[in-house]
């Protein structure tokens, strides 16, 4: 793959050494990928978005019939509700299986839609973990300039070109894909994807010819999981709260807020004021957030979308307001999890990075060298505040991991 200056490619697994790998992810830093300094997964305008499961996943859970992967998803138990599940297509691999002996050694590509943020840092240790107890070459890559599914498509073209036996990709556009992944079936390279998906697997039948498998969170479960935690930690005569994003116009952050907003509506009469943009850039993100708070001095609770909720941090801290305003939001960010340490932010929604990586390298294994189709891995929402903290804090001491992944 050409050299460009706005795409990480970072080359994990059997054989890279641990010099190699912390070279790469310095000179990745030093490029500023992986910094945190951008979104995960913001895209302006339609169609964009994230998959969503709370059995299996959320975006299935609008199939309402027989005929699709889900039902309702209620729980009455009524004789007329169809119960929630996944249809495994029993496609072969484009392999031979051979349990005579040792499968062998295989690669696997995984492309992001911007490797400008911190957050896939975990999923590229999962990735490692992975090739490395299979004995695979890994490769992450993605493009460093922020959200770009443009050039996230070129990447997977040039992915296929090269041949690896698999390839994980988010996918954070309706149609952006249509073409790709189709040409990836047509080259014996099967397809999984993490992070994001807005497609059920309904509407991936009728667009791939197969429903690809999803490893990540559920937006809407997970952000009714942040609404309840906020609601748990506001104070009796809390009246007003706000609901803050880097991107309003990604659907991950739609699915997120409207989540967050369920949870508040049916379970309080608080007040919600204006969503706050707060935009992915940090200096503008604080100063909205501080003038979002002098504009409402009745404002109770702030929580963000994102992993930029660092932001809300800042802006309570700098505005003395730690004990006057409940801060939380996403993902698990250094920055986030001092905040919460400090005691500045209350409590922040993880969704397992290290698994996207971990387990769609597994599941290839399984299916190109097993015969085992790929399923959905719902990596669910966990609340991280004072109380676990210490805990998150050493788990996230990914630099220490590659260390060892190749010592």
């Amino acid at each position: 793959m050409p050299a460009r200056d706005d795409v990480i490619e970072i080359t994990v697994g059997a054989g890279v050494s641990r010099r190699s790998l912390l070279k790469q992810v310095s000179a990745a830093v030093s490029a500023g990928a992986l910094t945190g300094l951008a979104g995960c997964g913001a895209q302006q305008g339609e169609g964009p978005g994230t998959a969503t499961e709370m059995t299996t996943n959320e975006a299935q859970e609008q199939t309402e019939s027989g005929d699709g992967d889900s039902g309702d998803g209620g729980g009455g138990g009524g004789d007329s509700e169809v119960p929630n599940y996944q249809l495994i297509n029993l496609t072969p691999p484009p392999t031979e299986l051979n349990y005579s002996s040792a499968p062998p050694s295989r690669s696997i590509t995984m492309v992001t839609h911007d490797a400008s943020t911190s957050f896939f840092v975990p999923t590229i240790a999962g990735l490692h973990d992975a090739a490395r107890q299979l004995g695979w070459e890994a490769t992450f890559t993605g493009p460093t300039s922020g959200f770009d599914v443009t050039r996230q498509v070129e990447l997977i073209e040039s992915a296929i070109d090269s041949g690896p036996d698999a390839i994980a990709t988010t996918i954070v556009d309706q149609n952006a894909y249509n073409n790709t992944i189709p040409r990836a079936f047509e080259n014996d390279i099967p397809v999984v994807t993490y992070n994001t998906n807005p497609l059920t697997r309904d509407q991936m039948r009728e667009k791939f010819g197969r429903a690809l498998a999803y490893t990540g969170q559920g937006q809407v479960g997970a952000g009714y999981v942040c609404g309840l935690a906020l609601l748990e930690r506001l104070p009796d005569d809390a009246t007003t709260v706000t609901i803050g994003t880097c991107c309003p116009g990604a659907s991950f952050s739609a699915n997120r807020s409207r989540g967050m907003e369920l949870a508040i509506r049916q379970n309080s009469d608080l007040e919600l004021t204006q969503m706050v943009n707060y935009t992915g850039q940090a200096s503008e993100g604080v100063s909205t957030l501080e003038n979002h708070i002098t504009a409402n001095p009745n404002v109770d609770g702030i929580i963000g979308t994102d992993a930029f909720t660092w932001f809300i941090g800042d802006a309570i801290a700098n505005q003395g307001a730690e004990d006057d305003i409940v801060g939380g939001g996403f993902d698990l960010t250094g920055q986030t999890l001092e905040h919460i340490s400090d005691e500045i932010l209350k409590f922040t929604i993880g969704q397992d990075p290290y698994s996207q990586g971990y387990v769609p390298t597994n599941q290839m294994f399984q299916y190109l060298d097993r015969g085992i189709p790929a399923k959905n891995y719902p990596t669910g929402a966990e609340v991280i505040d004072t109380s676990n903290i210490e805990f998150a804090q050493r788990r996230s001491d990914w630099g220490t991991l590659r260390e060892w992944q190749q010592s």
